[in-house]
């Protein structure tokens, strides 16, 4: 599945080749869920093509200038752009996506059209994170833990390489209880952050189990089978 859903990525970031895009997305779900408007305005229209997230973290992402900020599953970084356009953060920020492609084209567009803004891109799976450990004091997965078929991997991992303290800002859609048959027998729903996506009893657990503290949990329903929620934890 890990690979079905890396392609369809491929394919939709590739100008949409062959891959059926979510209904709704980019600049309009942005500004539907509440991005400071500032960025809305600012980002170019090559990286709204590519923002696909499932919730805005940026109200519970506050680092100070001496933090290490990691993106993980970044895609056009517009989540990266906001901490530094809106937030004022000077610190490093690390990109990361599994899709190369997505990378290249944000990282290029981004230079282009904020070339005093520095980030590092860096093409990696979230199940194999090529980090030291504690390199981060903050972390950002939008639309990531669905996506994931080792979930209990990721949530290691992402433990792996926070410091002690550190936090874990995240979106994600959680079914509301048991899907229909047919999420598992449309393989690109994995995409859409549906098929793979856990209950909040299974999402609490998994980050209890992997060393984290809850601080924030923010719902809102989004259909009868799903809820749109952001999530906050701390490494204990």
């Amino acid at each position: 599945m890990k690979n079905h859903t890396k392609k369809y990525f491929e394919r939709l970031y590739g100008e949409g080749q062959g891959a059926r895009r979510p209904a709704i997305g980019g600049k309009a779900l942005a500004t539907d869920l509440g991005y400071p408007r500032q960025v809305v305005e600012a980002v170019p229209g090559a990286l709204w093509e590519d923002f696909l997230p499932c919730g805005d973290v940026f109200p519970y992402v506050r680092p100070r200038d001496g933090d290490r900020v990691l993106n993980l599953g970044s895609g056009a970084g517009v989540d990266s752009l906001a901490l530094r356009l809106a937030g004022g953060f000077r610190g490093g920020i690390v990109n990361a996506d599994i899709v190369f492609s997505v990378l290249e084209k944000a990282s290029r567009t981004v230079r282009q059209a904020f070339p005093g803004l520095r980030f590092d891109w860096i093409c990696a799976d979230g199940e194999e994170l090529p980090f030291a450990p504690g390199a981060f004091r903050w972390v950002i997965v939008n639309g990531v833990l669905s996506l994931c078929p080792d979930k209990e991997k990721l949530a290691s991992g992402l433990g792996r390489v926070l410091e002690e303290g550190g936090i874990l800002a995240g979106a994600d859609l959680c079914r509301k209880g048991p899907l229909p048959d047919y999420f598992r027998e449309e393989p690109d729903a994995w995409a859409w952050c549906m098929t793979g996506a856990l209950s909040r009893a299974e999402l609490e657990s998994l980050f209890h189990t992997a060393g984290f503290r809850g601080l924030e949990w923010i719902s809102e329903p989004m259909d009868e089978f799903f809820d749109r929620v952001v999530f906050v934890y701390r490494k204990r």
